[in-house]
């Protein structure tokens, strides 16, 4: 069935069977849909139920329910059982920083690769270095993983949500209170410098320049309002700072990236400066 011909409705229930975020525009809904890596038409259709005769639903179906409810027993049995692989010794309901290193080792990626923090937002998961069961349990279900063979074959799809700049937005919005220290409402300098170097490219045109500035020139830790309006800035300005609003509600970070930038157009050229953050670009490409 068409996914376009069915109400917004009947779509949430689709979605909340395939464990994804309900709600939003229509086309937004069938977009994330579409997206999933266990998206299939005949079970879409399968799963809204069907009067004609033989036509089954394998979540209405009666007769499937006992199927469904040791389906799910035996995904959460085998999470738990991956999760243990890896718990912390002291604190046996938690994954801390070697047992996160050694799961990253074992899907085979650096635990600074930004897919990770996809895989910790798919968790839903609150503190950097440290997954608890019940967050681990939450994103391994969600993705429909049972092991790490199965979660190894979704990396690519999670790479794919850092090219869709809506759910970027939301993976950008959520590193921040996840990156932080808990007991502070800002997030460290050379914390925000991490997260931008690998969060940043394709996102922020004059990035190379951003990140030097910031390391030689800011000494104050990042708010929630600038790690924002960061982002914002790369969205909206050119990299010849050509339609920069200086009356604009820039914080003063940005305000000051600016005017060095300006000073370094004037003294060097602005094909210079650029050629720079060019060849900037493409060392962190190579990295």
């Amino acid at each position: 069935m068409d996914l376009h011909s069915l109400r917004i409705k009947d779509l949430n229930e689709i979605c909340k069977k395939l464990g994804i975020k309900t709600g939003g525009r229509k086309a937004d809904i069938i977009e994330r849909i579409q997206a999933h890596p266990k998206y299939s038409k005949d079970l879409l259709q399968n799963g809204r139920g069907s009067n004609k005769r033989g036509a089954s639903s394998e979540i209405s179906a009666p007769s499937s329910a006992k199927k469904v409810k040791n389906e799910c027993k035996a995904s959460h049995i085998a999470i738990n059982e991956l999760f243990d692989r890896f718990q912390d010794p002291e604190n046996p309901d938690s994954i801390t920083d070697d047992g996160i290193i050694a799961l990253c080792d074992q899907l085979g990626v650096d635990s600074q690769d930004p897919v990770v923090l996809v895989l910790s937002w798919y968790m839903e998961a609150e503190t950097m270095c440290v997954y608890t069961r019940s967050e681990f349990l939450r994103g391994f279900e969600k993705l429909q993983c049972t092991s790490l063979d199965e979660m190894k074959r979704q990396l690519p799809f999670l790479r794919c949500k850092l090219q869709n700049r809506h759910e970027f937005i939301d993976i950008y919005t959520y590193s921040f209170a996840f990156a932080k220290d808990p007991t502070q409402k800002s997030l460290s300098r050379d914390m925000a410098l991490g997260l931008w170097e690998i969060l940043l490219p394709g996102y922020f045109p004059l990035l190379h320049h951003w990140l030097a500035y910031v390391k030689n020139h800011w000494r104050n830790s990042i708010s929630k309002d600038v790690w924002m309006q960061v982002l914002e800035f790369g969205h909206q300005v050119k990299r010849d700072l050509s339609n920069f609003d200086e009356n604009g509600a820039w914080p003063v970070l940005i305000d000051d990236f600016v005017t060095h930038l300006q000073e370094e157009f004037e003294k060097r050229g602005v094909e210079a400066v650029l050629k720079e953050q060019e060849d900037g670009d493409a060392v962190m490409e190579d990295a």
